[in-house]
C-alpha cells in the first residue's frame, strides 16, 4: 500500500514540476514572427523576430516570399516582404537563421480569393434595370407630399401631431 502511495506521490510531483517549471516563450531569444499570420497573395506581411539580441542583421527565408534581411529596429529585428499575387495559398514555414547560427522557424498561411466578375445570382431582381429608378422616385414624391402637408399645416397655425 505504502509503495502505491509513493508512486502515486512521484507521479503527482512530475506533474507539478512539469507544470509549474517556466516555459520559455521564445527559446533563448530567438524567435520569428509575421503579422499577419494568414494574408491573401499580392499583400506584404511585417517580420518580428530577435536573435537573443538586435545588434546583427539576419536572413528570414521562407517559400512565400523568398529571402529577406532582417535589421535592428529598438529591440527585435524588423523587415516587410510581399507575397507575390501567384502564389499558391497553403502554409509556409519561415525560418529565421542568426549569424550566431540558431534558428527559429513559424507558419505564414497564404490565401488566394478570386474577385468574381459580376456580383452573384440571388433571384428576384426587383432592383435591377427601371425598377431602383422608379423606387426613388416614389421614394421622392412622398417625401415631397410629406413636406407639402407640414408646410400647409404650419400656414394654419396648429401643429399637425396634435389631433384637432
Amino acid at each position: 500500500m505504502r509503495s502505491a502511495l509513493r508512486v502515486a506521490a512521484g507521479a503527482v510531483a512530475l506533474v507539478v514540476a512539469a507544470l509549474t517549471a517556466p516555459a520559455p516563450a521564445h527559446a533563448e531569444g530567438v524567435f520569428v514572427e509575421v503579422n499577419p499570420s494568414t494574408i491573401q497573395a499580392g499583400f506584404q506581411v511585417a517580420i518580428r523576430a530577435s536573435c537573443g539580441d538586435a545588434l546583427n542583421n539576419a536572413k528570414v527565408h521562407s517559400e512565400a516570399f523568398g529571402t529577406v534581411t532582417v535589421e535592428p529596429v529598438n529591440v527585435y529585428l524588423i523587415a516587410a516582404a510581399t507575397v507575390p499575387e501567384n502564389k499558391k495559398a497553403g502554409g509556409y514555414n519561415v525560418k529565421l537563421t542568426c549569424p550566431s547560427r540558431q534558428t527559429a522557424t513559424t507558419t505564414l498561411w497564404v490565401v488566394n480569393h478570386d474577385s468574381p466578375s459580376r456580383g452573384p445570382n440571388t433571384g428576384g431582381g426587383a432592383l435591377a434595370g427601371d425598377g431602383g429608378a422608379t423606387l426613388i422616385g416614389a421614394g421622392a414624391t412622398a417625401m415631397g407630399l410629406g413636406l407639402g402637408v407640414l408646410l400647409l399645416s404650419r400656414r394654419r397655425g396648429r401643429n399637425p401631431l396634435t389631433p384637432a
